[in-house]
């Protein structure tokens, strides 16, 4: 039995490309399908608008720009390098490159190591629904299990952790609950969780008040924006540890009531004075939800 390696990366880890074909006034470059979105330095610089028309998603519904949307690449090379290039090339660029190499030095096959990109800027829930991507997950899985002939190495990386936990989660929904320990014994044999923001990431307060250009040419408040347009965000605020979710099988037992979902807090999480959140929040403005590029 040969083991396989699945890769499940992190927040802004998967490459996007256009899927629209659209027009940039006044740059030489237009966005046609298959062409890289994110990460793509030269579009940035020269035709920042068009670039965001295809990076933004309506906050309300999670549906693409009007007049251009994307989608996540495919296989490894949609995770090793975001912007690939001679100058480019760089911490910024570079995501699972060094470790494939690594992979390859130490003469692993080709066909054992499987990533499963996904579009970062959705909600688990948004995942499934248009993307259909844990049943792709579950299918990548089984498909490991066939072709080396012994289960996986799961490597989540940041909010691939999230991922990765949501879908053992929708997993118990998907299979008999008697067949849900077989499967994951039959086709997992051991998790990584490299770099998990299981209890949030301080950074995405900072992101979410008043944004973080991660070294991108662009400003703080098209940081946000952009940041707050996507409802993965969401998934990486922090919470408190004395607090949890109502049990997700609690809804079977009030079908047909008004039943609202609420988290649960233990009472250590009012008598304790450390909230875990960044105190060098400063200048904090309010700006308008609507972006005159969705008008």
């Amino acid at each position: 039995r040969k083991l396989s390696g699945i890769i499940i990366p992190g927040f802004a880890s998967t490459q996007l490309r256009a899927w629209s074909v659209l027009d940039c006034p006044y740059s030489p470059f237009d966005f046609n399908p298959l062409d890289s979105v994110w990460l793509d330095s030269t579009k940035l610089f020269s035709a920042v608008n068009c670039w965001l028309k295809c990076m933004l998603l309506d906050p309300y519904n999670q549906t693409d720009h009007p007049e251009c949307k994307s989608r996540p690449d495919s296989g490894l090379s949609a995770i090793t390098e975001l912007d690939p290039g001679y100058i480019t090339a760089g911490p910024l660029s570079s995501i699972w490159k060094e470790w494939v190499k690594w992979c390859v030095d130490f003469g692993i096959e080709a066909n054992a190591i499987i990533a499963v990109p996904y579009d970062w800027r959705l909600p688990p829930s948004m995942l499934e629904e248009r993307d259909l991507y844990f049943h792709k997950l579950k299918l990548t899985f089984e498909i490991a299990l066939k072709l080396r002939g012994g289960p996986s190495l799961v490597f989540a990386h940041s909010m691939g952790n999230n991922v990765f936990r949501y879908f053992l989660e929708w997993l118990k929904l998907e299979i008999a609950p008697k067949h849900y320990i077989q499967w994951l014994d039959k086709h997992i044999h051991a998790y990584f969780a490299v770099g998990a923001p299981l209890l949030g990431s301080t950074e995405s307060v900072r992101a979410t008040l008043s944004g973080t250009t991660s070294g991108l040419p662009i400003t703080e408040g098209t940081a946000r924006l952009m940041f707050n347009s996507f409802a993965a965000s969401l998934w990486l605020l922090p919470f408190s540890k004395y607090c949890k979710a109502d049990n997700v099988y609690w809804k079977h037992f009030f079908e047909g009531k008004a039943h609202i979902n609420r988290q649960q807090c233990d009472e250590m999480e009012y008598s304790s004075d450390n909230s875990g959140w960044p105190t060098t929040l400063v200048s904090i403005e309010v700006r308008m939800l609507i972006h005159p590029l969705w008008t």
